[in-house]
C-alpha cells in the first residue's frame, strides 16, 4: 500500500534511504524507480518528480549520505587550521572521511556511473569539481593571510588531493591510514601548494 501522507523531508529521506539499501542488497542494477518505490512505499510517478534519471537518485544518495555523516558539505567544514599543512591535512581527512562514509557497493556504483557519458553524468562531475575547487580556494586563502604563499594554486593542483584519494579508494582499493594521509600531505601535496616543490 502506497504511503500518501509523508511529504516533503520524510519522503525524500525514505527514497534515498530506500535506494540506498537497495544497492547494498542486490547492487546498483536493481535500483530501478520501481523497486525503490516500492520499498520506500512510495509510487514512482513521486521519484520521477525528483529524480529525471537513475544516476541523479544515485548522485543524491551520494549527497545525502557523506552529509550525514560530515555533518554538512565539505566547504563548510574547512576552518583555518594555522598552517598550511595543517589545512591540507584536514581536506585529506575530511574526504577520507566521504570515502568511508560511503560503502564500497556505492562506490562501486559511482565509478560505473562515471564511466558513461552522458548529460547527467557530465553535470555531476562538474559539480563535484566545482566543489573541490572552492574547497581548496579557501586553503589558498587562509595560506595566504597567513603570509605562507604569495601564489595561486592552479587548477591542476588544486585536483591533486582529491585525486589521490579517489584512486586509492576506487582504483586501489587499499585502506588509506592515518599515516598515508600524513605522507601525501608531506611528501606531496605540501611541497607542492608551498611552491617549495623540485
Amino acid at each position: 500500500m502506497v504511503n500518501e501522507r509523508r511529504r516533503g523531508e520524510e519522503l525524500e529521506v525514505a527514497i534515498l534511504e530506500a535506494a540506498y539499501d537497495i544497492i547494498h542488497e542486490s547492487g546498483y542494477e536493481n535500483m530501478t524507480f520501481q523497486n525503490v518505490a516500492k520499498q520506500a512505499e512510495t509510487s514512482r510517478t513521486v521519484i520521477y518528480r525528483r529524480y529525471e534519471t537513475q544516476v541523479d537518485l544515485l548522485h543524491a544518495v551520494v549527497h545525502y549520505k557523506s552529509t550525514q555523516a560530515l555533518g554538512g558539505d565539505m566547504i563548510d567544514l574547512i576552518q583555518n587550521k594555522g598552517s598550511l599543512r595543517l589545512d591540507l591535512l584536514s581536506v585529506v581527512e575530511i574526504y577520507q572521511q566521504f570515502f568511508e562514509t560511503i560503502s564500497s557497493e556505492v562506490l562501486s556504483a559511482t565509478l560505473l556511473v562515471l564511466s558513461q557519458k552522458n548529460d547527467s553524468v557530465k553535470e555531476w562531475s562538474v559539480s563535484a569539481r566545482n566543489s573541490n575547487m572552492q574547497v581548496m580556494k579557501r586553503i589558498e586563502g587562509f595560506a595566504k593571510e597567513r603570509g605562507e604563499i604569495h601564489h595561486e594554486f592552479t587548477t591542476m593542483q588544486m585536483s591533486l588531493p582529491f585525486d589521490f584519494l579517489r584512486v586509492e579508494n576506487i582504483m586501489r582499493g587499499g585502506a588509506v591510514t592515518r599515516e598515508y594521509q600524513i605522507q601525501l600531505v608531506d611528501e606531496v601535496l605540501l611541497p607542492i601548494f608551498s611552491g617549495q616543490a623540485q
